[in-house]
């Protein structure tokens, strides 16, 4: 089956939520949705040995009566995403329904407008800059947004907290992104030359494996004998996992809080029909130190503790960092 890519990304592991009304499918579009879905599955799922048999359990479940009969959009990309998470146990994996009705232009446009709006509403993923008692440095980060128009907000936010004895970054919640706004802040942690912190494999055997490596080009200093506290909770996900794992791996930070939800393949979005897209799994990052990745189990914290007691851990921790 020849399919058009949309996007590739290593994004969100959820699509940006807008409480977008729910519409009536025609059967056509419907049929379209639960046809292809198994198809993309088996030919671009990023484990090879599991593209024929997801794809075979989903052509069995999407042929009974309980899908060809649901009419209503939301509900039919809820009940879809509930059976391929059963399935496939990959939160890559999903379906997601992106008419704007606010929105001019095509589906795309609409989504491309629903994430500028979201970035001026959340100031471009950073909700908190702030300097602790104690001098001790503390970032909230929500999202990883766009490169090309957050990248200004996160090198003042890194400035701001660079004469800090200490960082803390906080992100809960924070279900990925971009990225290469997340590299950025990552590089702030890594010294000297390029260094080699993850190896992606792709579903495609033609293309070839990308290596990434660290950067030096930060605006500022380097901040990499500065202790760092990263806080994870179930809702970290994708992009912000992989920036937490890897600071961990390299023994970089400590991670403080819940383990992440565990969304580590890189993903794909295709379209199905005007209002439907679909994301699927089609590469897998690889850390050179633990020689794989937090597909599953998620990133462990070394230091558990539960998002109730987090503000009560904090000031234990940012008394002992101030010391």
């Amino acid at each position: 089956m020849k399919t058009k890519l949309l996007l590739v990304a290593f994004a969100s592991f959820l699509f940006p939520q807008n409480h977008l009304s729910a519409q009536t499918l025609k059967g056509s579009d419907r049929k379209k949705i639960l046809k292809e879905i198994p198809e993309l599955i088996s030919e671009h799922y990023a484990i090879e040995g599991k593209r024929k048999p997801f794809s075979k359990r989903l052509k069995d479940v999407f042929s009974s009566n309980t899908f060809l009969g649901i009419t209503d959009s939301k509900k039919l990309e809820s009940e879809i995403n509930s059976k391929l998470y059963e399935i496939t146990k990959d939160k890559h994996v999903y379906l997601r329904f992106v008419k704007d009705e606010g929105a001019k232009g095509t589906d795309w446009d609409a989504w491309e407008q629903r994430e500028r709006r979201l970035e001026i509403e959340e100031n471009y993923g950073l909700s908190e800059v702030k300097i602790l008692e104690g001098n001790i440095g503390y970032l909230k980060i929500t999202e990883f947004m766009h490169p090309g128009r957050s990248i200004p907000t996160v090198v003042a936010s890194m400035k701001f907290l660079e004469n800090t004895k200490a960082l803390i970054i906080d992100i809960r919640d924070n279900g990925g992104g971009y990225g290469e706004t997340m590299e950025y802040v990552l590089n702030h942690f890594f010294d000297g030359g390029p260094e080699h912190i993850a190896t992606t494999y792709y579903a495609d055997e033609n293309k070839i494996p990308y290596t990434q490596y660290s950067s030096p080009a930060i605006y500022g200093k380097n901040r990499t004998n500065t202790p760092l506290i990263i806080i994870t909770n179930g809702e970290t996900g994708s992009a912000a996992e992989f920036f937490a794992y890897t600071l961990q791996a390299f023994g970089k930070a400590k991670i403080l809080g819940e383990a992440s939800t565990g969304a580590a393949n890189r993903n794909s979005y295709f379209p199905l029909t005007e209002n439907f897209k679909f994301s699927v799994s089609t590469a897998i990052p690889v850390n050179p130190i633990t020689k794989t990745n937090w597909e599953g189990g998620g990133v462990i914290p070394d230091h558990k503790v539960s998002d109730d007691e987090i503000e009560e851990a904090l000031k234990i921790l940012t008394s002992e960092l101030s010391r």
